[in-house]
C-alpha cells in the first residue's frame, strides 16, 4: 500500500505564521532599501547643485548650460525623475 500523499492544500503546522514573518520582513528590507536609495539620491542632487553653483561663479556658466545639462541627463536615464 502506498503512503498517502500529502494535499497540496494541507499546509504543515506553523506556515501561515511563518509566512506573515516573512512577508513583514521582506517588506521591511524593501523600505530600508527604498529609503537607503532615496537619502543617496538627495546626498547626490545636494552634490550636483553645489558643483553647478560652483562653475557658475568660476566659469560664468548661464541658463542655457544648465537646461543643456538637464537634457543630457534625461536623454542619458529616461525613466529617471527627479
Amino acid at each position: 500500500m502506498k503512503p498517502a500523499a500529502q494535499s497540496p492544500l494541507a499546509l504543515p503546522e506553523g506556515y501561515a505564521d511563518w509566512l506573515a514573518q516573512l512577508k513583514g520582513q521582506i517588506a521591511q528590507a524593501r523600505q530600508r532599501a527604498a529609503l537607503a536609495v532615496n537619502a543617496d539620491l538627495v546626498q547626490l542632487y545636494g552634490r550636483i547643485g553645489r558643483e553647478i553653483l560652483q562653475r557658475q561663479q568660476a566659469q560664468g556658466w548661464g541658463a542655457k548650460v544648465i537646461d543643456r545639462l538637464a537634457r543630457d541627463l534625461k536623454d542619458a536615464f529616461p525613466d529617471m525623475r527627479g
